[in-house]
């Protein structure tokens, strides 16, 4: 079985972008066509919109309608990144300004006192009417000072390096337990001196105010007692405090993550602000749809690139499709390929003229067949030498085709000029012509001459079953 009855047909890339590229004409005319029937057809549809007074009205308040929602987006948008960064600032101005958050959770300065407020208060057994215990009121006076500012005022008049009442009421803890008359004041600082000097002018506060809640309220005495377990002395009614209670290092992980909440709410912020800046970036105003001569003119010429772009596609779809059904040869490599056959020589076209042909010649050069083109005189030349290295013993030779047999007449006239020892024989096609059939029988060897784009891979296939069947040599074949 012959090799080419089992071919199995490639696509050849090369080939198929060549060929789209060879039709560029049919291809540009179908995009233009294509681009000049979309691009009118909304040209037509939005002049005739022009005149239409409700879709206008409708366009209007449809336009109205977005911009007001634009603008409702915009103003929030720029309202809450405004509110970020006033929020972002004040929580950088915190992070840097605070004491609390700028000390070491793991190396912190920490002092803690117990006060307990004691009275003469005694029952009297036997007696329907007791003596008021002041106890709870002055405990209460004692707490109303804290809360209400007046010790850190005073703690804040004294205080050096001054500091400000925020971050000073973040240093010092105050816990009341008013079932048993006390209250317990700590404070953390980052250095010693630190906590030592708030603690100390706690309790001259407290001091100061005592004699105000004894005139008041009543007579008490405000006992000290350290967190150490060692007993502070006892001040005496009237009296005043002053011991400085320890101080000591600590580690103190419930300030860690105060920390840490800080530094993760200044980070959510610092997010939010880069999210919604973005999101601001990315609104986009309404565009304009309201029908007008130059909006048609703009969407009809969009719509004309649209259209164009969709011709060509589709030009190139169905040559795409025309060359990989087609069963026309469409240049010697297909006769290498299909079918082993020695090509002899390959007759040119000819050199394209008229508008934009040098289009044709820089694909050609693009292709590589330009380098390849030459004169008929040249082109008979080189096939005269490939017939007399090939031909051997044969000198009847006869040229079939399985195209129209007219191209055989002018080839053998100009090939017998240049090969005046053989004789050769126009046969004619050798699948529809009984004649050259004949002919085939008598003659020494064989050449085929197809036409490219005329010639058909099944008429050329007919004729190599004819001649093998015959047992006549094929020289090769001319390709026009």
């Amino acid at each position: 079985m012959d090799s080419y009855q089992n071919y199995e047909q490639e696509i050849d890339l090369k080939d198929l972008m060549f060929a789209v590229l060879r039709r560029w004409r049919p291809i540009i005319l179908i995009a233009i066509i294509f681009a000049l029937l979309l691009g009118g057809f909304k040209a037509v549809r939005g002049l005739g919109q022009m005149k239409d007074a409700e879709y206008v009205a409708s366009k209007q308040q449809e336009y109205d309608n977005s911009m007001d929602q634009y603008e409702m987006s915009k103003e929030r948008l720029e309202k809450e990144i405004e509110n970020i960064k006033a929020s972002l600032e004040s929580q950088n101005d915190y992070m840097e300004n605070s004491v609390l958050m700028n000390i070491n959770p793991y190396d912190g300065y920490t002092t803690a006192v117990s006060f307990y407020v004691a009275t003469d208060y005694q029952i009297m057994p036997g007696m329907a009417y007791q003596n008021p215990n002041t106890a709870s009121s002055i405990m209460a006076a004692y707490m109303s000072m804290i809360q209400n500012g007046e010790m850190y005022n005073y703690v804040l008049k004294k205080m050096e390096p001054s500091l400000e009442l925020r971050y000073l009421q973040e240093l010092v803890t105050v816990e009341p337990d008013y079932d048993n008359n006390m209250f317990n004041v700590r404070v953390i600082s980052s250095t010693e001196e630190g906590a030592e000097q708030i603690m100390s002018l706690i309790m001259e506060s407290l001091n100061e105010y005592q004699a105000v809640i004894t005139q008041k309220i009543g007579p008490h005495t405000l006992n000290m007692i350290q967190d150490t377990g060692a007993a502070g002395p006892s001040a005496a009614p009237g009296g005043e405090m002053s011991q400085t209670p320890e101080v000591y290092t600590t580690v103190d992980l419930e300030l860690e993550k105060k920390q840490q909440d800080q530094s993760a709410r200044t980070q959510t912020l610092n997010q939010s602000l880069t999210d919604k800046t973005k999101e601001l970036n990315e609104l986009k105003e309404p565009a304009n749809t309201l029908p007008s001569t130059g909006s048609a003119l703009k969407s009809a010429v969009k719509y004309g690139v649209l259209g164009g772009v969709l011709g060509a596609f589709l030009a190139v779809f169905f040559i795409c499709v025309s060359f990989l059904m087609s069963d026309k040869l469409a240049n010697d490599r297909e006769l290498r390929r299909r079918y082993g056959l020695m090509v002899l020589g390959v007759f040119d076209s000819g050199e394209k003229k008229g508008l934009f042909a040098f289009v044709d010649r820089f694909i050609d050069r693009m292709e590589g067949t330009a380098a390849r083109k030459m004169s008929s005189a040249q082109a008979c030349s080189v096939v005269a030498a490939n017939v007399m290295n090939y031909a051997g013993e044969a000198k009847q030779i006869l040229l079939v085709t399985s195209t129209d047999a007219g191209v055989l007449d002018t080839v053998n006239e100009e090939l017998s000029a240049v090969l005046p020892s053989l004789t050769l024989t126009s046969g004619g096609n050798l699948d529809r012509e009984a004649e050259a059939i004949r002919k085939a029988a008598s003659c020494d060897a064989v050449i085929l001459v197809e036409k490219r784009k005329e010639s058909s891979f099944t008429g050329i296939e007919r004729e190599l079953e004819i001649v093998k069947s015959l047992d006549k040599k094929i020289l090769g074949c001319v390709v026009l």
